[in-house]
């Protein structure tokens, strides 16, 4: 329910040219701040040479025209020192080319690693709880898709502002000299234009709304057919064609969302460019008639008719490609700027004591857009040093209890104290500095062995004899020269010319990462799912041994292995049906007796 009243909000808020240019330059300053400015300025030299160009041509033709109609010796020279200075603001214009195009494309390089910094600290510090919810994951893929198009915001945008507002204020001011109504003339021809890119902005707006959920489809579909993760069940069992078909409907879907934008675009387009091209004939049939009747010399014709056709075709690159862009991608943009500004969970994080109680009383919990809850009614109390382990038939609600156990959400009713801290208070963050985790689905991280256990406390240099003792602790062989040839600096990716560890060396790497951490709680949620039981038994003995002192949680659906904890809790259907050790459960008769009973077949 928070994640949808905060969306509502978000869609609310309004996102307009001035808004974009408020957020998106303040970004982009901040990442390289000197460099940033003394590139404006040159873009601001860049735009004042284009137009001392025409002024010089205009000179250097009269001068040239002057020489013709009364030859002497001083025109002669005239002509030549008039051909020096345009020969040197040619060559001055084209240096400049050269350096803005260089600074600009390190200036992108520098925005595109800041914004995606940003996303990425956006992303991090964000309410877990968001990361359920398919729409907050389409606004990831958009901010992601909208960076792109808020950089070329940007520079666009800069580019007007720098390059082509100072040359058209000083043609402004020539033209305006010469003959006023060229330059009222001028400013009729593109207007047609500019409404045609609002319009535009509207219909290419509506596109990205439209096309990001079948984008985020589309490549689902498309890792499932051929991805690395999928790649072998997927020619196992012959579904690759199942997948195609499913890749063809999304690819089916989306031109034609996008077919419908363009051709509505591409119609209006058309009308008001043919408005612009009978108001740059009108421009052209007063300059013939203004040199005829003697209002302006041969050279300031020369001049203006070349730098009118330029003016028009840089307006027109303006507006119908970089202003076209910016009406074009204003979605993508706005997508960048709602997730930038939403709200944080960036309340300061909380280091909770070797002592601490957790406790919950009365939780429920439901996930966002759920129909039911996945919790009902817990009440638990777990002491600190205790070891317990959560049991339970697949979507019993365990991973999500532990999820609240740990402060990583918030209850839906209900409170989760942790240490003394309630988790739904704003004072502080759900994120704790001392506990820890090893997930059934832990990650295999493309670094080095040494870093794949330092990630969990990267605070500075890493501990080489506390990772050497994490290591041993849980059996990784770490100076086996066969298992890994460079031992704590093996990379652990084949994409990277490293090795591939096999399911279990990689566990027992994950738990290790999980103990390198500085914590009094640890979770255990399945990381041993994949592997037999004797080799889980060991895993989980090795973890009672070396969680000595700490509070610890352990979930699995293996009933052997859940005798090593001190109390055992049952769950069914989100509640907690059942709390006490093996021995008692079992005589119990319960919910617990019967699953182990039928697990105990198993090891028979």
């Amino acid at each position: 329910m928070q994640c949808k009243h905060r969306r509502e909000k978000e869609e609310k808020d309004p996102i307009n040219m001035f808004y974009m240019f408020k957020k998106i330059y303040p970004i982009c300053f901040r990442s390289n701040k000197s460099y940033y400015l003394f590139r404006k300025f040159m873009g601001i030299c860049f735009g004042v040479s284009f137009g001392l160009n025409v002024l010089v041509t205009q000179f250097f033709l009269d001068t040239v025209y002057q020489a013709a109609m009364f030859a002497d010796g001083s025109a002669l020279r005239h002509v030549m020192i008039t051909l020096i200075l345009f020969l040197a603001v040619k060559v001055a214009n084209n240096i400049l080319v050269a350096v803005v195009n260089h600074m600009g494309n390190v200036e992108r390089s520098r925005i595109i690693g800041y914004m995606q910094r940003e996303i990425n600290k956006k992303s991090a510090v964000i309410d877990p709880i968001e990361y359920e919810d398919p729409k907050r994951l389409d606004d990831i893929t958009k901010a992601r898709n909208g960076l792109e198009a808020a950089i070329s915001f940007h520079d666009t945008t800069t580019s007007i502002f720098t390059f082509y507002l100072p040359y058209f204020i000083f043609m402004g001011f020539y033209l305006f000299a010469l003959q006023p109504m060229l330059l009222l003339s001028l400013m009729f021809v593109f207007v047609p234009v500019v409404i045609s890119q609002i319009l535009r902005s509207t219909l290419f707006a509506q596109l990205e709304d439209q096309s990001v959920p079948i984008r985020r489809e589309f490549d689902a579909f498309s890792e499932a057919a051929s991805g690395k993760s999928f790649f072998k069940e997927t020619r196992l069992l012959g579904s690759f064609k199942y997948f195609k078909n499913l890749l063809m409907q999304s690819m089916n879907s989306l031109n034609k969302v996008i077919w419908q934008a363009q051709k509505k675009s591409a119609l209006v387009d058309l009308g008001f460019n043919i408005l612009s091209l009978l108001g740059y004939g009108g421009i052209l049939f007063l300059l013939v008639r203004y040199l005829l009747n003697g209002d302006i010399s041969v050279g300031a014709f020369a001049a203006v008719f070349s730098g009118i056709r330029m003016m028009f075709a840089m307006m027109e690159e303006i507006i119908t490609w970089h202003i076209g862009d910016i009406a074009k991608n204003f979605g993508q943009i706005r997508n960048f700027l709602r997730f930038i500004a939403i709200s944080s969970d960036n309340r300061p994080d909380v280091e909770i004591s070797k002592n601490g109680v957790i406790s919950l009383q009365n939780v429920s919990f439901r996930y966002p857009n759920a129909a039911e809850d996945s919790l009902k009614n817990i009440n638990l109390t777990i002491n600190p040093g205790e070891t317990i382990a959560i049991v339970g038939e697949n979507g019993s609600g365990k991973t999500t209890l532990v999820k609240l156990l740990t402060g990583l959400y918030k209850p839906t009713a209900g409170i989760v104290k942790i240490d003394g801290y309630d988790t739904n208070d704003a004072s502080y963050s759900s994120l704790f500095k001392n506990v820890s985790g090893v997930f059934q689905k832990y990650q295999h991280y493309a670094l080095n062995l040494r870093e794949n256990v330092a990630i969990a406390n990267f605070d500075g240099e890493s501990d080489q004899v506390k990772i050497e003792r994490m290591l041993d602790e849980n059996n990784v062989d770490w100076d086996n020269k066969d298992v890994f040839p460079k031992g704590l600096d093996t990379m652990l990716s084949r994409d990277f010319d490293g090795v591939e560890l096999s399911g279990g060396q990689w566990q027992r790497v994950a738990i290790a990462r999980g103990f390198y951490r500085n914590s009094h709680t640890i979770v255990l949620d399945e990381p041993t799912a994949a592997i037999d039981p004797l080799e889980e038994s060991a895993i989980y003995n090795k973890f009672v041994e070396i969680a000595r002192d700490k509070t610890a949680i352990v979930i699995t659906h293996r009933l052997g292995s859940a005798k090593i904890a001190e109390r055992i809790i049952v769950m069914h259907e989100g509640e907690i049906v059942e709390i006490g050790d093996h021995d008692e459960l079992v005589e119990y008769g319960g919910e617990y007796a019967q699953m182990y009973r039928v697990q105990s077949e198993w090891y028979n």
